[in-house]
């Protein structure tokens, strides 16, 4: 299955280059929890910009976009979590990330100071936006 294309493509001048409320970037490979998720955080007050496709938002991010926080799922067949992670730290990126992921925490490989929460798949929405807001305080 090729990848899909993101969901929905966000131009220059998105709510994640000029902020109006916390800002948020999903990368996650599965269409129907990035729409769902982005539905709800939308509701819940927050810019969104989603991606399905993990170097779309690494071009986004290289381009200058500056979300409050990255939701990003470890296991992508594009990229993986940690080679998403250590791209950013190469493009000097410094976004805090939450992590989402079905894999148990102690199998994925990430760098502490770089993920500030860990989420497990399938997730309480509760916890997932007390740790949000948190981060994106």
């Amino acid at each position: 299955m090729s990848p899909s294309p993101n969901v929905p493509a966000a131009p220059p001048g998105s709510p994640c280059d000029k902020k109006s409320g916390p800002s948020v970037f999903i990368v996650d490979d599965d269409d129907a929890l990035v729409e769902a998720l982005s539905d709800l955080l939308r509701e819940e007050g927050y810019d969104v910009e989603a991606h399905t496709v993990a170097s779309a938002a690494l071009a986004r991010l290289e381009a200058g976009a500056r979300p409050d926080v990255i939701l990003l799922d470890y296991l992508m067949p594009e990229m993986k979590g940690d080679a998403f992670l250590a791209a950013l730290d190469r493009a000097g990126i410094d976004v805090p990330v939450m992590v989402l992921s079905a894999m148990n925490e102690s199998r994925l490989d990430v760098p502490v100071r770089r993920v500030r929460a860990m989420i497990r798949k399938p997730f309480d929405l509760e916890k997932l936006l007390d740790e949000l807001s948190r981060l994106a305080a």
